[in-house]
């Protein structure tokens, strides 16, 4: 604790307002200018269990939940001494500090010494003189909570009236309660030790998922189908709540079968459309995904992993289904695995999948996490203006002798939309030849089946032609290299910086486009002691596919507990493998 950095935690039960709480807390950061980045806890239970949301603001850009904790406030007895213990371990994330503070309602008993600075507030007692909603007492400790880092009041008022801008007088009541805490804290306990460094320029902060709509909304999509599954959920949630703004046709169909085929039917028609689901529902999907490699098809899919398998853990992260969309549809097509590293990004791949999946007539596959969709980061901007819709190639009207499936030197054919003059042909998911004819009714033809697996097969190189540098981080002179793909970036980033102030020479290799492989990447590891590949899964999903690619020795770092990577333990695993 202390300098420009700053790590809170609103911990409780499901159905305590936790999630509620804390995004008023982080919003009100980023409303003052700081960066901030947000990590939810939570059971698959409706009321009761364990759940926590964590928010960490600094003047300097944060990619990270972060390690440590300077300010608790705690909604239940269970969270004061489950996260002021130290021998509690939550999958990595750190007690209470024995400089932090935690809030609490005074009628809490604690039923033994804490390490820490107890802050005890009569949240309930103030939260009743506003209002009959025992939630309105989150309120009320968000308010001590903001005193307690000398935060100006109107701030967080704003925000609370933007919150609850819908209901009326409820808002002044919030702000009222929030007041009452926050000049409580004053009368009774010292601020703590930090100095965040504010800025006027407020920054947006989105979340993962939301992202992800909203990059595809700025790529062009005109119709999302999705069957909701969590967490792939927050972006059918946005999108719905956005469609008509945007201007975006949404359903909710009976199953995730019915949904990417609608996507595919949507996208055969001309409109640009996209399916999403979790690892359960995308299961489902696999089928189709052959049909809309072997009729040449644009499909985009919004795949958000969680633990598994069958339903796993519903509200945990991990990053395991990897195999399952690398080996979806069988045969083989180009597909294109995209794995965003951060939120902005999020945005910035999936309004390029758009693109990606109808130029080259393929599927494309946004590939995130529980940990990446459901956290929300700061955004200084979305550079809209910096992006331009690409069709791909499409056919003419009237156009003499067409054929749907030419036989291209980059593999990709001109493109027909259902009603153009003169371009009539026929399309079903049977091997077929240049026009659209299936070539395996009576007798089968061999050369129309090599000719049509190698046209589509030449997109591999295209696309590969024109895929950007893989991105890396503090490379140049590193002796030893970290590999991760997609959620993982902002955790290992943090590590690296922690090793660097201990001398380690070592810096990252972030893979974001995940197949096909950058060929590039065979010269970012050249020359490297040890390549060190760090991923949430027990197999090491993508380290094989990796070994397989480039044939190098690789060293590894897994979690598969449900819970991401914190970066001070996991630069501890680092260096040890370095060292080993």
């Amino acid at each position: 604790m202390g300098g420009n950095d700053v790590i809170v935690r609103v911990a409780g039960a499901a159905g305590d307002g936790v999630q509620s709480a804390g995004q008023i807390i982080a919003k009100t950061f980023s409303r003052m200018g700081l960066h901030c980045s947000t990590y939810n806890y939570y059971q698959d239970i409706i009321r009761g269990g364990e759940s926590w949301y964590q928010i960490r603001a600094s003047g300097n850009p944060v990619r990270s939940q972060g390690d440590g904790l300077d300010i608790l406030i705690a909604l239940n007895r269970d969270g004061v001494e489950r996260h002021t213990n130290p021998d509690i371990n939550e999958g990595g994330a750190a007690p209470l500090s024995a400089n932090g503070v935690a809030i609490y309602d005074e009628k809490i008993s604690i039923s033994r010494s804490q390490n820490c600075g107890c802050a005890p507030v009569p949240l309930s007692e103030l939260a009743q003189k506003y209002s009959r909603n025992p939630l309105v007492r989150n309120t009320v400790a968000i308010g001590a909570a903001i005193a307690s880092l000398q935060i100006p009041f109107d701030t967080l008022a704003g925000v609370i009236r933007e919150n609850f801008s819908s209901k009326g007088e409820v808002a002044e009541q919030n702000v009222n309660a929030a007041r009452a805490g926050y000049d409580y804290f004053l009368k009774n306990y010292k601020p703590i030790d930090v100095s965040l460094k504010t800025s006027e320029r407020k920054k947006y902060l989105i979340q993962g998922g939301e992202a992800v709509g909203f990059g595809m909304v700025a790529g062009g999509l005109k119709f999302y189908v999705a069957y909701p599954m969590t967490p792939a959920s927050s972006a059918l949630h946005f999108l719905a709540s956005h469609s008509r703004k945007y201007g975006v046709a949404i359903k909710v169909p009976e199953d995730e079968i019915s949904a990417i085929n609608m996507a595919i039917g949507a996208n055969y028609a001309g409109a640009r459309a996209a399916t999403g689901s979790s690892g359960g529902g995308f299961s489902l999907m696999v089928e189709a995904v052959g049909m809309a490699g072997e009729m040449e098809i644009p499909l985009v899919v919004y795949e958000s992993q969680r633990a598994g398998p069958s339903t796993g853990l519903p509200t945990k992260t991990e990053q395991g289904d990897l195999n399952l969309v690398f080996g979806a549809g069988q045969g083989d097509f180009l597909k294109i695995i995209l794995a965003p590293r951060n939120v902005k990004e999020c945005f910035t791949l999936s309004r390029e999948a758009m693109n990606l999946a109808e130029y080259y007539q393929t599927p494309v596959f946004i590939v995130n996490d529980l940990y990446l969709a459901e956290k929300y980061e700061t955004v200084d901007d979305f550079e809209l203006g910096s992006f331009s819709i690409d069709h791909g190639k499409r056919a003419q009207d009237g156009e003499e002798d067409y054929k749907r499936y030419l036989d291209t030197p980059d593999g990709i054919s001109p493109r027909a939309i259902p009603g153009q003059p003169g371009l009539m042909h026929n399309e079903d998911s049977d091997e077929h030849n240049e026009y659209g004819d299936v070539v395996s009714d009576a007798v089968t033809n061999p050369d129309d089946r090599v000719k049509m697996v190698n046209k589509r097969m030449r997109k591999f190189k295209t696309y590969i032609e024109n895929m950007p540098p893989t991105p890396t981080y503090r490379l140049s002179d590193a002796e030893y290299a970290v590999i991760l793909w997609g959620s993982t970036a902002g955790v290992v980033e943090e590590a690296i910086d922690i090793l660097r102030e201990k001398g380690h020479r070592v810096g990252a290799i972030e893979i974001n486009r995940v197949f096909p492989l950058n060929p590039d990447i065979g010269d970012l590891i050249k020359g490297r002691k040890k390549l060190i590949f760090v991923e949430n899964n027990y197999s090491g999903q993508f380290e094989r596919l990796f070994r397989s690619e480039f044939l190098v020795e690789t060293f590894s770092v897994r979690k598969y507990d449900g819970e991401p990577f914190y970066p001070g333990a996991l630069a501890n695993s680092i260096e040890e493998i370095m060292k080993g």
